[in-house]
């Protein structure tokens, strides 16, 4: 029994360091000191939409795109997310084609790997793409424009296998979005802007190098944060976009997925020739307020994630009543065109509350073109309970952070609905239209 004891005695002390470990990962204060008390969030005032920071009304689309949307807009550029540097090395775009394999997925789809080389005088780079189209439909055809992390670096845009019915390894559901005709498009965050260096103090490397002027490590106060490089990053991806002829141009819709999901709102809110934008958990920074104060805070992301944002946002972060905006108002630049906002109940670091409520305070902006909004109360829909026949979609599902198999299918509706005019239909419906197996699955052979 001693023996005993005295073994287990040791492996304790050995797992020790490894517990420990463990727990100063888990237990992290950026995490352990947010608020998810509901009743701890503070009273707050939320900017007015429709007011201009001089107290002007604004009572048409006008008036919003003369005055108000611009002023937001330059206020968002100058202090949170950051503006592009401006440089004497202009920056130079070319595209090259590596691969096409016409014959993908069994010949649904035709796969095409794309080479976007960016050059100035100071040095250059290339961000892959790599696109998706549907081969047994009419083209072109609508497209969701995903931004991920390394994933065609890491190959996991290669098909997962048999069993998982067209999926590709990072859970895309290539085999549906080709059966509803919607192509598929990626990039690579990484390429551009390394994603190990959202801790750092200083946000140099990738993209940044190009535009720092001699001697300058750091961009400027009113400069891009990294969220605003990944964005910069879409732009540059829809510049060849707009030359593929399998893709509508103006129905291109990017998505992005928590901190992408940041990024990809605030390049729709910059760049207007994208199509719709379909916001995935993104939180703040993106689509949840900050001055609810739930989950994470300005204050706790400008200190874990310091480049994240530019750095003017620091002035704000323990003084965020005085923040005249807030994103509902990020999310309105992005009016007339189709928005979509997607989380969770459990992603409380992300404020699903807030995240509703941002979309809702974004309507009055839609409703200045006329558009129909379905977000008709402060209170959010039920769990599971999609709203997709609406200028802004929104769903809150069962479950926890991170984009499923259910967020997909409610961004392809979405999608379905706004760019091509087919009403929501089910998983079932594409997979068994007039209750038959579609021809083209796994093992079965040859296309539709």
């Amino acid at each position: 029994m001693k023996r005993n004891k005295s073994i287990a005695l040791l492996l304790l002390v050995l797992a020790c360091p490894l517990l420990l470990l463990a727990q100063k990962k888990d237990d992290s204060p950026k995490f352990l000191e947010a608020n998810y008390d509901e009743e701890k969030v503070p009273d707050y005032k939320l900017p007015k939409l429709l007011t201009t920071f001089d107290g002007q009304k604004i009572k048409n689309k006008e008036n919003w795109e003369n005055t108000r949307r611009p002023e937001l807009y330059r206020f968002f550029e100058q202090n949170l997310y950051g503006q592009v540097p401006h440089t004497k090395y202009p920056i130079q775009s070319t595209f090259e084609v590596i691969e096409v394999d016409e014959n993908h997925l069994e010949g649904l789809c035709t796969r095409k790997d794309i080479t976007i080389t960016l050059a100035n005088k100071k040095g250059k780079l290339q961000m892959r793409m790599v696109l998706f189209i549907p081969n047994y439909v009419k083209k072109p055809v609508p497209a969701m424009y995903w931004l991920n992390s390394n994933d065609i670096g890491n190959g996991r845009f290669d098909l997962e296998g048999p069993q998982s019915f067209g999926k590709t390894r990072n859970g895309a559901p290539l085999k549906q979005l080709m059966l509803r005709g919607i192509a598929l498009v990626g990039i690579d965050a990484g390429d551009i802007e390394p994603t190990d260096k959202e801790d750092g103090t200083f946000l140099n490397g990738g993209i940044v190098d190009l535009f720092l002027e001699e001697g300058q490590k750091d961009p400027a106060s009113n400069e891009w944060g990294l969220l605003a490089t990944w964005s910069y990053a879409l732009s540059r991806g829809m510049d060849y976009l707009i030359t593929d002829q399998d893709i509508i141009a103006d129905q291109v819709a990017v998505l992005g997925v928590s901190k992408f999901g940041k990024a990809a709102i605030w390049a729709v809110a910059s760049d207007q020739r994208f199509g719709m934008v379909l916001s995935d958990h993104s939180g703040h920074g993106g689509d949840a307020l900050w001055k609810r104060q739930y989950g994470e805070t300005l204050a706790n992301m400008t200190q874990w994630l310091p480049r994240w944002l530019c750095e003017n946002s620091h002035q704000y972060a323990n003084t965020i009543k005085d923040l005249p905006v807030d994103q509902h108002m990020a999310l309105a630049l992005i009016a007339p065109r189709p928005l979509y906002v997607a989380n969770s109940i459990h992603d409380l670091w992300a404020d699903p509350k807030g995240q509703y409520l941002a979309a809702f305070h974004a309507s009055p902006a839609y409703k200045l073109y006329g558009e129909k909004v379905a977000l008709l109360s402060m209170k959010a829909p039920p769990i599971n309970k999609p709203i997709i026949k609406s200028a802004i979609g929104y769903h809150i599902r069962s479950g926890f952070h991170g984009m499923r198999l259910y967020d997909w299918e409610q961004h392809m509706k979405f999608v379905e609905f706004h760019f091509m005019e087919i009403e929501p239909r089910s998983e079932h419906d594409i997979y068994y239209p007039n209750d038959e197996l579609v021809k083209h699955f796994p093992n079965m052979g040859g296309g539709k």
